[in-house]
């Protein structure tokens, strides 16, 4: 829109001229820009498509002699004065950055009173609002202009292709420069690319026929959210995106739990500090120093001394270790020229990993108990009293506490077991259930024992165990029935027992925990009778409650168990034909199974999720997820699902399969897989750093504080 350009500029000029005839002196000239302000548009739409024309023109150059020629004679007339046709190109744009300028030293000398003094702060204002648009579109168009630059280069897969989304419209490119795939003097070459959603590494050739620069792919491209970066000789310097933690400032306004991300001191006990002393013993203290989680919400500025001796200016030696997480997963490291640049790249990662993560943000990780050092293992968890208290099972016993309050976490002594695999609370029963010590007991206690005070009262001593060598256990629904479910599985035997005990109810008076809240209920399961016993040939993993029947998911898949009758039988059916990729797959491993919709069941394996219908028949067929990492537990809170792996949550939609976001954690555990609406998982930075007990909350989810 050149001519357009033309025409605004001879209007502007007419009107000037016309004015200074009027008078030699010009006595007012802000009402002469007021209608040239109002139509500046024509300069959006040059600007914004000038760095096109500027790579069109290269383009054409270099194909076109004849064009050149001509553009060589144009340049040499007088007219031109020795400028080149991109001199020309860029005027319009510079020239209007020139008229605030002006304006603004007429403005200076303008008395007050004068009608300038109220147009001409309106004429550059408008101006400089052009100009902001306008450099606005332009870093756009450069923007879009380089990522079409680099989809041309770029030599690789369409499925790549469609994953990167090069010409996008919102598509950015961050980021771009050479960096070495070896340090040393090693000339392989590793153009990486930093766009607003991806990593891209590639290899750089030159096509021998046009010496054109072509791009393939040198490690297949890193989502952002799935990439953690670190230098080699500094290990510290990789710390867990967590994005999703609450901030500390908001813990502190709810009472005191934002201690947790300082320092929180040792664990009390109820019976004194036996656990300080046994935890000296480890070798280790209850503190949120050194490289906790903590750290992570607000990591600490890198302090960097930049070495300009001439031995390391030209030689690749800074290392930069890039890790794509997941079962596909890798880790690189690339080296840059210099410190600055290796710095550069570091921090720009992380805050395109920022805005990506708070842009896509659903859940939020919570601190609810104080941490715990490497040598107090925390294994399982549960809340009761709507939430409030928590009680947690370490290798050392259990803990009970409030959640917000991590002073308040004391250890039950009086509660006399080694070691706890997992804890399940049934506030309707006032029953708390645990599997413990050596032998894998199951205990079943009444919920207010937790309090007792003292090792001499009457539920000081341990109870009488269920049974033994229990693998995990389930409290559940049968037939309007509340019933626990004890798992007995056997890797060399190939074989699962299921023992299914009823309560034997007494009525009591509600009772308190102290300063733990009270429990109101009328009565409580005093002790378990056995009613059922099954045996399923397969090694079992998961237990789930249909309205009159279990589904145990074990190494033949998920199968259906009629309590009545004993008989078992695949829950999926075999004559569906859809459903052969999961026959196909002898590694793929059941694990959960949820009820989403009426009549409709979200089965999730360890590769991938799928619906099935009452029949065990598919549903949605084009419906399914196929996980990025390897999860061990989900978590199911509609409309999301949430799959836990060993350093990282991947939250998904469960109506239309897509990631919504991803929580990178270190190494995490869920602790309570088996409770709906109790989402409570532990997460450290390694395996011999301290843990911390945190609660996955929706963000638009009440606090239960």
């Amino acid at each position: 829109n050149a001519l357009a350009i033309l025409a605004e500029n001879m209007e502007l000029q007419r009107a000037l001229e016309k004015r200074q005839k009027e008078n030699f002196i010009c006595y007012q000239v802000g009402d002469v820009f007021l209608p040239f302000v109002e139509r500046l548009e024509a300069y959006l739409e040059y600007c914004a498509n000038q760095p096109y024309s500027m790579h069109f023109l290269d383009a054409e150059k270099r194909s076109n002699s004849k064009l050149v020629d001509f553009l060589d004679k144009t340049d040499r007339r007088p007219e031109c004065r020795k400028l080149g046709v991109q001199h020309f190109l860029t005027r319009p744009p510079t020239r209007l950055a020139r008229y605030p300028l002006v304006l603004k030293a007429v403005l200076k000398y303008t008395p007050a009173g004068h009608p300038d003094r109220e147009t001409i702060p309106y004429v550059v204002e408008r101006i400089e609002a052009m100009l902001n648009r306008i450099n606005t579109e332009t870093g756009k168009a450069q923007n879009r202009l380089r990522l079409y630059k680099v989809d041309e280069k770029l030599m690789c897969t369409a499925s790549d292709r469609n994953d990167l989304c090069l010409i996008d419209e919102q598509r950015k490119l961050v980021r771009d420069s050479q960096l070495r795939k070896r340090g040393g003097n090693d000339s392989s070459v590793i153009q990486v690319l930093l766009l607003d959603h991806m990593l891209l590494m590639c290899k750089v050739k030159t096509d021998s026929r046009t010496g054109e620069e072509k791009y393939t792919i040198y490690k297949h491209p890193i989502p952002l959210q799935l990439l953690t970066i670190c230098y080699p000789d500094d290990p510290s310097s990789m710390r867990p995106r967590m994005a999703a933690r609450r901030d500390s400032s908001a813990n502190q306004a709810q009472g005191g739990a934002g201690s947790l991300a300082t320092t929180l001191g040792t664990v009390p006990t109820a019976a004194g500090n036996k656990l300080a002393a046994a935890t000296a013993t480890a070798g280790g203290t209850v503190s949120a120093g050194g490289n906790g989680s903590g750290a992570a919400a607000h990591p600490r500025p890198t302090i960097i001394s930049i070495d300009h001796s001439d031995s390391q200016r030209d030689k690749y030696t800074h290392g930069l270790q890039i890790t794509h997480l997941g079962r596909r997963g890798f880790t690189v490291t690339l080296y840059a020229n210099k410190l600055a640049d290796r710095q550069q790249w570091h921090q720009c990662i992380e805050q395109q990993q920022l805005e990506l993560m708070e842009r896509n943000r659903k859940f939020e990780l919570v601190p609810v108990a104080c941490q715990f050092p490497a040598g107090i293992r925390v294994n399982t968890a549960d809340a009761y009293d709507q939430g409030r208290c928590v009680v947690i099972g370490t290798d050392r016993g259990l803990y009970v506490g409030v959640v917000g309050k991590p002073r308040s976490f004391q250890l039950l002594s009086h509660l006399r077991h080694d070691r706890v695999f997992q804890i399940e609370i049934h506030e309707r029963l006032n029953v708390l259930a645990m599997i413990a010590d050596k032998d894998r007991n199951l205990y079943v206690y009444p919920l207010d024992q937790l309090m007792a005070s003292t090792p001499n009262s009457k539920h000081g001593a341990k109870i009488k165990a269920l049974h033994s060598h229990v693998s995990f256990f389930r409290f559940g629904q049968y037939q309007d029935l509340d019933i626990l479910c004890s798992v007995k599985s056997t890797t060399l035997s190939n074989q699962t027992i299921i023992h299914v005990y009823k309560p034997v109810m007494s009525n009591q008076k509600s009772r308190s925990l102290g300063r733990f809240l009270s429990l109101g209920g009328e009565s409580t399961a005093d002790s378990w009778k056995s009613i059922k016993e099954c045996y399923i040939a397969a090694e079992s993993t998961s237990l789930h409650f249909l309205r009159s029947r279990l589904c145990v998911g074990c190494s033949r898949g998920f199968e259906i168990v009629d309590l009545a009758t004993m008989n078992t039988q695949s829950l999926l059916d075999p004559a569906d034909t859809s459903l052969g990729f999961i026959n196909r797959r002898d590694t793929s491993h059941p694990i959960a199974l949820f009820r989403v919709h009426d009549g409709q069941f979200l089965l999730c394996y360890d590769e991938f999720a799928f619906y099935v219908n009452r029949n065990g028949q598919r549903a949605q067929s084009n419906w399914r997820i196929n996980w990025v990492g390897t999860p061990t537990s989900f978590k199911f809170e509609y409309p999301y699902i949430l799959a836990f792996d060993s350093q990282f949550i991947e939250v998904y939609h469960v109506e239309t399969g897509i990631m919504v976001q991803v929580i990178i954690t270190g190494y995490c555990t869920s602790l309570s897989p088996n409770k709906p609406n109790v989402n409570l998982c532990v997460t450290s930075p390694s395996p011999t750093q301290s843990q911390e007990v945190l609660r996955i909350q929706h963000l638009l989810a009440k606090d239960p504080l």
